[in-house]
């Protein structure tokens, strides 16, 4: 007799293999990790670039605080700036004028008359424009510092300038201890205070600031 197999249910076929995750999937995220990853390392890096510029600036603004607040007059943009006392080497010193000297006269003042001659700048003395000198000296060596410049263009230029006017001039390089380079305009030598001062005022006359230095043996 045969079997009646209508009645028996099947059970489905359960699918043994997972389904798995495409490899371009696994391809997409890795780079979008890595350019999270990249974008985090930049930002990091900008920030921690401005704030290094942040603490390199803030010196530079207080020294430029400091110059407007320490009641020093600034020269213009067109004049070289010189400093004679920061350039000064320790083997000369400087010569004060005596009390017994007396100033140069001051210039009178040329009127408009027609019978007036005109204005002429005033010659350096022979005897005071550096070099031999009609005094016979202390047995000291003196200079006159016309100025001391960082560019040597400008040293060079005040140079000219003197020597036009009679002087006898050469310039001096002198290297500080920190490493900057000035270059000294100066006037002489002269063999005694006298002749020193009356150089001095000579130039003085002219427009010309000096300082009166003793060379040390």
């Amino acid at each position: 007799m045969a079997k009646n197999t209508r009645g028996a249910s099947r059970s489905p076929r359960k699918n043994s293999k997972k389904r798995q995750v495409p490899g371009w999937v696994w391809l997409f995220t890795g780079v979008v990790a890595g350019l999270f990853l990249a974008f985090l390392v930049h930002l990091a890096q900008v920030q921690k670039e401005a704030g290094t510029a942040t603490l390199v600036k803030a010196p530079e603004q207080s020294g430029q605080n400091k110059g407007k607040n320490d009641g020093k007059p600034k020269a213009s943009g067109d004049e070289p700036t010189f400093d004679f006392y920061a350039v000064l080497p320790k083997m000369e010193v400087i010569v004060p004028k005596s009390k017994d000297e007396k100033p140069a006269p001051a210039k009178k003042p040329a009127t408009a008359g027609r019978d007036d001659k005109p204005a002429t700048a005033a010659k350096p003395d022979t005897s005071t424009n550096g070099g031999t000198t009609a005094d016979a000296g202390d047995g000291k060596i003196y200079m006159l510092q016309a100025g001391s410049f960082r560019n040597a263009s400008d040293a060079d230029r005040r140079r000219a300038e003197l020597i036009l006017k009679g002087y006898e001039v050469r310039l001096q390089p002198v290297k500080l201890e920190n490493g900057d380079t000035w270059h000294r305009v100066m006037i002489g030598p002269y063999n005694s205070v006298n002749t020193l001062h009356k150089a001095q005022d000579q130039l003085a006359s002219n427009g010309v600031e000096t300082l009166p230095i003793q060379v040390k043996k």
